[in-house]
């Protein structure tokens, strides 16, 4: 790997430590925000969702967008939006205003939407037989942020705007959105413009019902959503049970999602190796493993202990599914309709990761978190069968195993 490449990807990396520190900060005190300003659980995840909500109703147009006017521009585009979430979100919660913040909340999607081409950015700047571990590595950057973020909030909501709960966190956001702007400057990426008078490559757009029905689409798709709307579905409810009806400690919360986060990013300095050694098949089979032992561990019982091992392994089984997800969508486009299917397939991941969000308060204030985690059980299930089916239709069609 040459070393624009390897700069590349440092920055990727650095860029995604630093977008999901925010979404760590904006997404883990958001449920407690929305509970603290409505007074019902059932609202309370309403602007976790929206965020989710906003990322794929932007998904597909910010691919077009970068696709247009490069990776770059997206990138510091969707910057722009962290800022303006920041300033919703902080005055949101000074005004006690619950709609505003939620505002805030969905505009941070939008910056989310962008940053999540951080990862197809990474095999662009990369040589075809590095891109799994390309993919990997930026992921990582999660990692950082996940040992960072929660520290950095506590220090905000410590030394900013008290005694008003919540408000100095959020400024957090905004601190973040410079700094990510500034690490966008010295992104650089191959050119692919072509000669001079020559007409420029626009690519093919793919109907949309040609795409969906794709093996690989189906498959890779399914299992990057499925794997983002289980943990999604477990995690945003998480806090409120563990402060709300175990009676915990809001820093016992940000204690459990702090380990969640980092066991979602922390796999990702060998998942790529692991998918290049035994293919993106198997490690969505080591992810489906993983959520099933976490859900198993979480209706054991109510302790602590319990809320650590099970958020722990929703955070490795998320990393396999989605990092393998992603690597396996490479074998359903072409690179004349890879802007198109890459956002088709963004916004089939956050759409039902929104579904899963926006019901999520509502499922534990009517079913239970035993309940919520048996579900987990029946989805596993249905992601089995589509990928035996893939598996089996790969054998079929091209006589080899599908990797």
């Amino acid at each position: 790997m040459d070393p624009n490449s390897r700069r590349n990807i440092l920055l990727l990396f650095a860029s995604q430590a630093i977008a999901l520190s925010s979404t760590i900060t904006m997404l883990t005190y958001s449920a407690l925000v929305g509970k603290m300003l409505t007074g019902s659980v059932a609202m309370a995840t309403i602007p976790g969702a929206c965020a989710v909500i906003g990322a794929a109703l932007t998904a597909y147009p910010a691919s077009m967008l970068m696709k247009r006017y490069g990776r770059k521009r997206g990138f510091q585009l969707g910057a722009l939006f962290a800022l303006l979430s920041g300033l919703l979100t902080f005055y949101g919660i000074f005004s006690a205003n619950f709609y505003i913040f939620t505002i805030g909340v969905l505009t941070h999607g939008v910056f989310q939407s962008f940053a999540a081409f951080y990862r197809f950015a990474a095999m662009e700047v990369t040589p075809a037989d590095y891109h799994k571990q390309a993919v990997s590595y930026v992921l990582a950057g999660g990692l950082f942020a996940a040992l960072i973020a929660p520290s950095a909030a506590q220090l905000f909501e410590a030394n900013f705007y008290l005694p008003i709960p919540y408000a100095g966190t959020y400024t957090l956001v905004i601190a973040l959105s410079f700094l990510t702007q500034f690490i966008l400057l010295f992104l650089k990426f191959p050119d692919h413009r072509p000669p001079a008078g020559q007409p420029r490559e626009e690519g093919t757009k793919p109907p949309l019902w040609r795409v969906l029905r794709r093996p690989a689409f189906i498959c890779a798709s399914l299992n990057a959503a499925g794997g983002y709307l289980m943990m999604s579905y477990v995690m945003t409810s998480s806090p409120i049970e563990i402060v709300e009806y175990c009676g915990f400690q809001v820093s016992d919360a940000a204690s459990v999602i702090q380990w969640h986060s980092a066991a979602m990013f922390l796999p990702a300095f060998f998942t790529g190796t692991l998918i290049a050694r035994y293919g993106s098949v198997k490690i969505i089979l080591a992810g489906m493993i993983c959520f099933a032992t976490s859900a198993s561990f979480a209706i054991q019982g109510l302790e602590l202990i319990n809320f650590y091992g099970s958020l722990i392994l929703l955070g490795f089984g998320w990393n396999f599914m989605f990092t393998a997800g992603t690597t396996l969508l490479e074998r359903a486009y072409s690179p004349a309709d890879k802007a198109h299917v890459q956002g088709i397939n963004d916004f089939v991941v956050y759409g039902l990761t929104a579904m899963a969000t926006l019901t999520s308060g509502f499922m534990l204030e009517n079913f239970g978190w035993e309940n919520m985690n048996k579900m987990v059980f029946g989805l596993l299930g249905l992601l089995l069968l589509v990928t035996l089916w893939y598996v089996v239709t790969e054998r079929k069609t091209f006589g080899v195993e599908a990797s």
